[in-house]
């Protein structure tokens, strides 16, 4: 019920110029397929964290806007997706699946250097990594207060609290981290609601929350505010 991925064969030639493409071992018999996206003169990295559905090869598209202002980024696909090995068993798996490939990048790039961003479900698993690191910048794009609050969103009949394996609580990793972090939120977001957005508003002084009006869950590129916001945070 939660996510949608689509696999790829091994062999599938990803159409995106100056990529690496690699794969990660995170555990015996799994590994993880990632796509390394260099730009001409890198001012340093973006380690993207997607949403959960589809693979890199529509996630991929979502990079030149990085690149364009001088940042690598690293994508990866979850267990299950794409050509990754695998299946997601639960909240702490993808967890410490993330810790592995941040920590193999912060051996390329150094973590002064390095600005966490997750997108939609992507989020929970960017705001635990920001917490428990010190990267340059996290960011979250269409973000929830807790896994909880999505569900009983969607899914008002179920009790979400006691059959979900899953919670992404951030807006407790939130009230403790150190980094700058900005989230972005559009308002006609129908996926993730801006209101559980909003809820994490205020939670720490390091946290800047960005209305973006008429941004709906998948078109946030596309505004311009958000484009002149990230413009100067990537300067």
């Amino acid at each position: 019920m939660i996510f949608s991925p689509i696999r790829l064969p091994r062999d599938y030639n990803f159409p995106f110029e100056n990529t690496e493409e690699m794969f990660f071992q995170v555990e015996d018999g799994i590994d993880l397929n990632c796509l390394l996206f260099k730009s001409k003169q890198s001012k340093g990295l973006i380690f993207y964290i997607h949403g959960n559905a589809d693979n890199l090869r529509y996630w991929g598209d979502f990079a030149p806007f990085f690149i364009d202002r001088g940042y690598d980024v690293f994508m990866y696909d979850f267990r299950g997706f794409g050509k990754s090995r695998g299946k997601i068993r639960n909240e702490r798996t993808m967890q410490r699946d993330n810790k592995i490939l941040y920590q193999r990048m912060v051996e390329l790039y150094g973590e002064e250097n390095i600005i966490v961003y997750g997108f939609s479900i992507g989020t929970g698993l960017a705001a635990r990594l920001a917490n428990r690191n010190s990267p340059k910048m996290l960011v979250l794009e269409a973000p929830y207060d807790n896994f909880i609050s999505l569900i009983k969103f969607h899914k008002a009949y179920l009790p979400a609290s006691w059959i979900t394996k899953y919670h992404f609580r951030i807006n407790k990793y939130l009230e403790q981290i150190n980094c700058p972090t900005h989230i972005f939120h559009g308002t006609e977001d129908r996926k993730v609601p801006y209101y559980l957005g909003e809820r994490l508003r205020g939670l720490n002084e390091n946290v800047s929350f960005h209305t973006v009006n008429d941004a709906t869950h998948s078109d946030m590129q596309s505004m311009a505010y958000y484009q002149r916001k990230m413009d100067e945070l990537l300067t």
